[in-house]
């Protein structure tokens, strides 16, 4: 990586000039305005007050000291005293051989090799379908495998499902009372939206009747009890619901190593309850809950015990988290949880720390807010839920339209295979180019043009370079051919030749923060770089041999690094649109 290179330069010529303040952090950044250069330094600012000296001063004193690196051209001190270095021209040409030799590895890297890494997401309840925030949920979670996994981690996907609770009885209970004798079969419904309807009917029942409420708590009661038609009855239903699901994540591309299942851990759970009890963490109240005491920590205390010795979620996911790391030999574990879980989370690590487990300090919470469409707030009690498959259904249409207006004589099979893709790509794209922090308003319309930020734009602009290689008749002996710095001189060849060369570093670095939206935002700045060179040059039509030779070899780069930049986004990319 160049930036650790030149941060390694910077720091030998403290240890030269400025050996008593080698302390400093070394911070390279990357210039918002290329024409201060490919990176930028502020040591020079940071030292100044020490060493007695103005910034400009302290940075000529670097410079002159410095061994400049041989992918480097030129150094320069701007403002105040930042420190610019512009990549030379024969290295980025070079780098540009290095993506057509690597294809599919270019970007990748061994930094996380030896580490396992445990990503739970997706967590849905067996009561419904999935609905647009599970579909966040699984974006990030997929994504987030795939950066890993780029990184040299082995990474490992699993599903925390919410079998069992009162949401499970609701729809048990509306089954019951309103579904008997019927099934998802018999009623030509997808499992998980026969038995979603019966939740909303409770719900809806349950403001006339609110004594549904304890006959619910009763069916939770008969479960615990493991009730042989209670049981029977559970299984079946989540069944039903499993067999939705099972299209619903194929055709969002989810994969998962292990599926869990808190049902497994109703009992199991409270053993780490009464250890947390015999360690002192936890209290037993007058009722007989068991209370973790956290507020000495700056946290609520958390019931970890009902009174009546029934187990809540917390319980099972402390049991889940020490099952984990004993069975998996996990050197970390991602929880991909809703933003509004962020306390609970908190507390559940804390519990683990001060019950003496080493692992809680690997237990990372990546948080992502809600998903609203602009109709407003969803809610699955008031029936205007917004599912995943009807949003994808919907999706599928307007891509349908578009894909078919630019193949209007393409059989119908692949103008709804490549919709397909544009659906799913314009579905994720839209969702992980943003910061998962942020609540996201999704407008279907907006996310599937062809044009401005969105996935089929980088889709687009990837199938259209595969066009030109189509029709290059040699393309193959051209792509091996020989480069040189002279044959891309062109402002709009150097500018898309230096951000080809920041992927690695980009990949590496998106990891340490599972910063997503940062690859999604680079591949656009590329694909909009890319297009402002066929607008002002051609690409076959280039004045000499040598130029069409390099403009051939750098549009093939680009597809590359889209390609790869989209696989990691979860994202197919389509030779033909």
């Amino acid at each position: 990586m160049l930036r650790d290179q030149l941060a390694q330069t910077i720091l030998d010529v403290l240890h030269q000039v400025f050996p008593d303040h080698t302390g400093k952090d070394i911070i390279i950044e990357y210039p918002a305005d290329p024409t201060h250069g490919d990176y930028s330094c502020n040591i020079a600012l940071q030292l100044s007050k020490a060493v007695q000296k103005p910034p400009r001063e302290v940075a000529e004193i670097i410079i002159e000291n410095i061994k400049k690196p041989d992918f480097i051209q030129t150094i320069e001190i701007a403002g105040p005293g930042f420190i610019n270095f512009y990549v030379a021209p024969d290295y980025l040409v070079g780098n540009l051989r290095a993506i057509l030799d690597t294809t599919e590895a270019y970007g990748k890297n061994k930094a996380g090799e030896g580490q396992k890494i445990m990503i739970e997401y997706s967590q849905p309840n067996t009561n419904k379908p999935m609905h647009v925030g599970h579909m966040r949920n699984n974006f990030i979670g997929m994504s987030v495998t795939y950066l890993l996994r780029a990184n040299g981690y082995e990474a490992i996907p699993t599903n925390y499902v919410g079998d069992i609770g009162i949401h499970i009885a609701k729809s048990m209970l509306g089954y019951l009372k309103w579904g008997r004798n019927t099934s998802p079969e018999s009623t030509a419904v997808k499992g998980d939206y026969f038995v979603g309807n019966l939740y909303k009917q409770f719900e809806k029942e349950l403001e006339k009747d609110k004594g549904l409420m304890e006959e619910a708590q009763e069916v939770v009661k008969k479960w615990e009890e493991e009730d042989p038609e209670t049981r029977e009855l559970w299984k079946k239903m989540n069944q039903w619901v499993y067999d939705g699901w099972t299209e619903s994540y194929k055709r969002q591309g989810c994969h998962f190593e292990h599926y869990f299942y808190e049902s497994t851990y109703n009992e199991s759970g409270k053993e780490v309850a009464k250890e947390a009890l015999e360690k002192g963490v936890a209290e037993k109240a007058e009722n007989g809950a068991i209370i973790a005491k956290l507020e000495k920590h700056g946290l609520p205390d958390k019931v970890l015990v009902r009174g009546d010795g029934t187990s809540i979620y917390a319980t099972k996911d402390l049991k889940l988290a020490e099952e984990n790391f004993a069975e998996f030999n996990l050197d970390g574990r991602v929880y991909i949880v809703a933003s509004q879980q962020k306390l609970y989370l908190e507390q559940i690590f804390k519990i683990l720390e001060i019950m003496g487990y080493d692992y809680a300090a690997q237990c990372f919470h990546l948080p992502y807010g809600i998903v609203s469409l602009p109709g407003g707030m969803m809610s699955s009690r008031k029936g205007n839920v917004i599912y995943a498959d009807d949003l994808m259904d919907e999706v599928h249409n307007l891509a349908y339209e578009e894909v078919k207006k630019r193949n209007p004589d393409e059989k119908e099979d692949w103008l709804h295979e490549i919709a397909e893709m544009v659906t799913i790509g314009a579905l994720k794209y839209s969702i992980l180019k943003i910061d998962p922090i942020q609540n996201i308003t999704y407008d279907p319309k907006e996310a599937v043009k062809f044009e401005g930020d969105t996935g089929p734009y980088l889709q687009y602009t990837h199938a259209r370079i595969h066009s030109i290689l189509r029709r290059t008749e040699d393309a193959k002996t051209l792509l091996n051919a020989a480069v040189a710095p002279a044959d891309l001189t062109e402002s709009e060849e150097i500018a898309i030749l230096r951000k080809l060369q920041l992927f690695p570093e980009l990949i590496h670095g998106a990891a340490q923060e599972y910063r997503l939206h940062s690859i999604a935002n680079y591949l656009f700045e590329l694909a909009q770089l890319t297009n402002s060179f066929y607008v002002r040059h051609k690409v076959l039509g280039a004045p000499t041999p040598e130029q069409r030779t390099a403009r051939l070899q750098l549009m093939a780069a680009v597809a590359h690094v889209l390609k790869n930049g989209l696989g990691i986004l979860g994202i197919e990319a389509p030779e033909k649109m």
